[in-house]
């Protein structure tokens, strides 16, 4: 076991690795889930463009519920293993066996029949993923107070989550479509075969990293929130801090541009600029890869220049180099490729200085309530991220099935779209996440809590800390 100090100490590599290793199953899950289950629900099971959409959001409606019970339930939650580690133990293999699920294709012949099993697998899916992830995303407010310490942690933590990414996002259906669905020769029933078994390699993967967490990472001793638990006055109390819904709009943004760009850059790249077989994962894997080894520059501008100045400078490059991808006609491969390597910076700058600045209105909470509430803000934000992939998905389903987007059963292969779909999945490439990272360097503009704050408010905490407590009144005689 290792402890780890929650004051300004620097924390030990191997804490800030074991630490960040925890985020591979989450990552690795939402990549694969977001790049690809859109296309497999579309061009490996046949279902339309907007019932896939709406299974999705379907799922989401109970996300409004679970996402912040279980940060509450997980704040109160009183053990000799502390508040978050019983949770990763009892989610972690559930969690990969329903990501397995996911890419099955039962012998269902009605759509509807099909369209049912996925709105229920993909509940029970997103339910064990909030059971691993709110705990484990509490954890980093809680590892350490330091302003610029948990820039540094939420670096390595986002480096192991972009390697998961660009494993998935490389591999995952090269494996499932051409080394096995080709392997067994091709076709519908093979290609559904292959993401079946990539799909289990994949929910191995997936569970192990919170099992290590929770085997050899011990968290801090927090006594546990002692007031039960009432949703409304909490929701109430969390969204009563201006920095958390200034950051959590950011993150809103922020992810939701992201996800829009994962669910149609499949599509884009092969019936739009009609790239050779495979250049599409070459695609995803140069991005993810560009932005794994910038990771240490992120880290480093935030420390040099602010978490502020380096969002909105970074997010402003990439919302010009989204247009220009928008622009590239096709048969366009090299300028695609071009694209690619400046787009890894900007991605691994959106995924990761939201989450470091959302970490820091914990101490403005404190401050305010007097409680340590990690994980009910891990709850709300884990929800913003499941909400913005449910709406970029259904918004994508809804606007392509509109403009008479053609679905198959024959996986990545190209198909003669449309003019309007075509010009539909321009949009989504480039245009509509340019104007949204736009949105949230404004949002981001007004995002008050800058290096001296947090220290000031770190100051009063920590006087607050050290005074003795009231005495009590004496007694009447």
């Amino acid at each position: 076991m290792h402890t780890t100090p929650t004051n300004g100490a620097p924390l030990p590599r191997r804490t800030k690795l074991i630490y960040a290793l925890g985020d591979w199953g989450t990552a690795a899950a939402t990549t694969a889930r977001n790049a690809f289950w859109f296309v497999f629900l579309t061009n490996v099971v046949g279902m339309e463009a907007a019932l896939a959409g709406t299974v999705v959001l379907v799922g989401r409606i109970w996300d409004s519920i679970n996402d912040p019970l279980i940060g509450t339930f997980s704040d109160r939650l009183r053990t000799r293993w502390g508040r978050r580690r019983p949770l990763l133990f009892i989610g972690a293999i559930p969690f990969g066996f329903t990501f397995f699920f996911m890419f099955f294709v039962p012998a269902f012949e009605s759509k509807i029949s099909l369209a049912i099993y996925y709105a229920l697998v993909f509940l029970a899916f997103d339910t064990l993923y909030t059971i691993v992830n709110v705990p484990y995303i509490a954890l980093t407010p809680e590892l350490t107070e330091d302003y610029d310490e948990r820039s540094n942690l939420t670096g390595w933590r986002m480096s192991v989550a972009i390697l998961a990414s660009l494993v998935t996002g490389g591999g995952f259906k090269l494996l499932a479509e051409n080394v096995i669905g080709a392997g067994l020769g091709g076709g519908p029933e093979a290609i559904r075969t292959g993401y079946a078994i990539a799909a289990g390699l994949w929910g191995v993967t997936l569970a192990l990293p919170y099992l290590l967490l929770a085997r050899h990472l011990r968290e801090p001793q927090r006594a546990p929130d002692p007031d039960p638990i009432r949703p409304l006055q909490t929701f109430r109390e969390v969204f009563s801090n201006r920095p958390f819904r200034l950051a959590a709009t950011v993150y809103l943004l922020s992810f939701a541009t992201v996800d829009i760009i994962l669910t149609v850059i499949v599509r884009f790249l092969v019936d739009y600029v009609r790239v050779s077989p495979g250049f599409d994962n070459l695609i995803l894997a140069i991005v993810l890869g560009v932005a794994f080894v910038t990771m240490p520059l992120v880290v480093r501008l935030m420390r040099r220049f602010g978490k502020r100045n380096t969002y909105v400078g970074s997010m402003l490059f990439m919302a010009v180099v989204l247009v220009i991808l928008s622009t590239v006609p096709p048969g366009g491969q090299t300028l695609v490729l071009i694209a690619a390597l400046f787009a890894g910076f900007g991605y691994g700058a959106a995924i990761t200085v939201p989450w470091s600045i959302v970490a820091d209105v914990i101490e403005e909470d404190e401050l305010k309530t007097g409680k340590r509430r990690e994980g009910i803000y891990a709850g709300y934000l884990v929800f913003f991220r499941k909400l913005a992939s449910a709406l970029a998905i259904f918004v994508v389903g809804q606007v392509l099935s509109a403009t008479g987007f053609v679905s198959s059963t024959t996986g990545s292969v190209a198909l003669a779209q449309p003019e309007s779909a075509l010009r539909a999945l321009r949009f989504f490439v480039g245009d509509l996440p340019a104007i949204m990272l736009v949105l949230s360097v404004l949002v981001m503009w007004r995002y008050p809590l800058d290096r001296a704050r947090h220290a000031a408010i770190r100051r009063e905490l920590a006087q607050r800390r050290a005074a003795p407590p009231p005495a009590d009144p004496p007694a009447l005689s």
